[in-house]
């Protein structure tokens, strides 16, 4: 696999669908998924893929801080719907006793063991599966609905805070290097003050939304955030917990213990992007499927950022490694704030400023395996770097196939 196992695309200029924004009473447009992948092998182009994205998926609309008299029916079902996906780290559709006790303890605010137990009981049905719809009915139509909707109080604070980078606070919990060592992230309502932990895979949005816009909407920023999981100069194997609740970063473990790489530092600050994923059902080069994961980055830049972080960069081409039979894309990317970024606009700028880099990194990534007993990788296009065009489209694409990530893996809707 890579070298750890583990959004917003631009608007389309038509068909969208236009909704107005209960806070801010501006239109706010949504992004329609991606039903073909153009990156892939050439039969690919013909594989149909699913029309609508996941009702989890968040937009700018759906993250509105609503006020209490604007959260109406469907907006809660929206909150409440995110909130059961993030426990549903399986992605199986639904939740068992041991999920439902974390989902309650965090959503909740009197519910007891007991309590869990009895509205456990309540929902399971002849399967012991809580599915969504199932939770849904429960509080919408339960005898005692007041009760149950106090349990479940949807505020504004809850899953329901915009992201601006002011308000995401990172946290380290554990000691590093240690298996209890995680960083997790939380999200701050400038309003109440009140903090909710989030997902940086799910909640933290791919593209920098700049509080004032300086260009037209139709031009694109080339912004993206960028979350570390690996400073340079540094060798311990961190990485994203896409099995966990809230997927916290972590160091990978083999055995018990902590994993460092053995072929020596990483040299860039090496991470993923949020809201991203790299299908399993879908043919790219080389006839190979995606590795499940969220797309890599590798940050060129001066600066030696920290575990977690999460930074603006900008994308200036794409590496197709193929790890194990699996296409694993290394987005290339440089800080914005860069002393050189200024001069880098595209991968064929990189030599000419950073000789040298591109090699490096190809190098890094083929052989990195091999002082381990593993093999050596290959690369798509022979090893060619692909322009910062060619990286965006992949790009693009691997956040459609986030936003579908349920319905292409052909899960149970939640």
């Amino acid at each position: 696999m890579d070298p750890h196992a583990h959004d917003t695309p631009e608007p389309h200029s038509d068909g969208d669908e236009v909704c107005m924004s209960p806070t801010t009473k501006k239109e706010v447009r949504g992004v329609h998924p991606v039903t073909k992948f153009g990156t892939g092998k050439g039969d690919a182009d013909g594989m149909d893929f699913p029309t609508e994205s996941s009702p989890t998926t968040a937009n700018e609309f759906d993250m509105a801080a609503y006020a209490k008299e604007e959260l109406n029916t469907t907006m809660r079902k929206r909150i409440l719907e995110r909130m059961f996906s993030a426990f549903d780290v399986t992605q199986k559709g639904f939740l068992e006793l041991p999920q439902l006790a974390e989902f309650c303890q965090y959503v909740g605010r009197s519910q007891s063991s007991e309590g869990v137990t009895k509205m456990y009981d309540e929902l399971k049905g002849m399967d012991g599966k809580i599915t969504f719809d199932k939770l849904w009915r429960w509080w919408t139509e339960h005898p005692d609905r007041e009760t149950a909707q106090t349990t479940f109080s949807l505020v504004s604070a809850d899953f329901s805070v915009p992201y601006h980078q002011q308000q995401l606070r990172i946290e380290d919990e554990g000691d590093i290097f240690t298996p209890s060592y995680r960083v997790k992230y939380y999200f701050k309502d400038v309003e109440t003050a009140y903090e909710r932990q989030v997902s940086p895979w799910h909640d933290v949005p791919l593209s920098v939304r700049d509080p004032v816009r300086t260009k037209p909407e139709n031009i694109g920023a080339n912004r993206y955030n960028f979350i570390c999981e690996i400073p340079k100069w540094t060798r311990a194997k961190f990485e994203i917990a896409t099995g966990e609740p809230f997927n916290p970063i972590k160091q990978d473990i083999k055995n018990g213990v902590p994993r460092f790489y053995k072929h020596g530092d990483m040299m860039w600050n090496y991470g993923a992007f949020p809201q991203t994923w790299e299908s399993t059902e879908v043919v790219f080069e080389d006839g190979v499927y995606g590795d499940n994961d969220p797309i890599d980055g590798v940050e060129i830049g001066m600066r030696q950022m920290r575990v977690g972080e999460v930074h603006p960069v900008r994308i200036l081409g794409v590496l197709g490694m193929i790890d194990d039979g699996q296409m694993d894309w290394k987005l290339i990317c440089i800080s914005v704030n860069d002393p050189v970024a200024r001069f880098i606009k595209d991968i064929t700028d990189i030599p000419k400023f950073l000789p040298g880099c591109l090699d490096a990194i190809r190098e890094w990534f083929r052989v990195y395996k091999i002082c381990q007993g593993g093999v050596e990788n290959k690369f798509a296009f022979n090893g060619e770097y692909k322009d910062k065009d060619f990286a965006l489209n992949v790009m693009k694409e691997s956040h459609f196939m986030w936003e579908n990530l349920r319905k292409i893996k052909g899960k149970e809707k939640v």
